[in-house]
């Protein structure tokens, strides 16, 4: 069974396909997520979610290009959108005057 056809197979939700297609592209995805994720377990939650938006995702394959790019992209969008929806900075509601003078003692040397 070629690529051409497993894809297209998976374009009809067929699961054998879609495990072939899984256990084909599987190591070199986990490549990918490795390189982009905090650690192991990220890598894996992003590889398991990166195929689910590939399956759901295939019918717009249209077969120009390489496929294994075009999994790729999904796998580093994917884990570069995982990121984005961390918040790194917490906000601090502080209460700081507003209209504070300070004063600058300038000492002459």
């Amino acid at each position: 069974m070629g690529l051409d056809e497993i894809i297209c197979n998976c374009q009809k939700n067929d699961r054998k396909a879609q495990e072939h297609l899984y256990r084909l592209f599987v190591n070199k995805l986990f490549t990918v997520c490795l390189k982009y994720s905090r650690n192991y377990a990220e890598a894996q939650d992003n590889l398991q979610d990166g195929f689910i938006i590939i399956f759901n995702k295939i019918n717009q394959y249209n077969f120009k290009g390489s496929f294994e790019g075009w999994t790729k992209r999904i796998m580093i969008n994917h884990c570069l959108q995982q990121y984005r929806q961390i918040s790194f900075l917490d906000i601090l509601n502080e209460n700081i005057a507003e209209d504070v003078e300070i004063e600058i003692e300038n000492e002459s040397v």
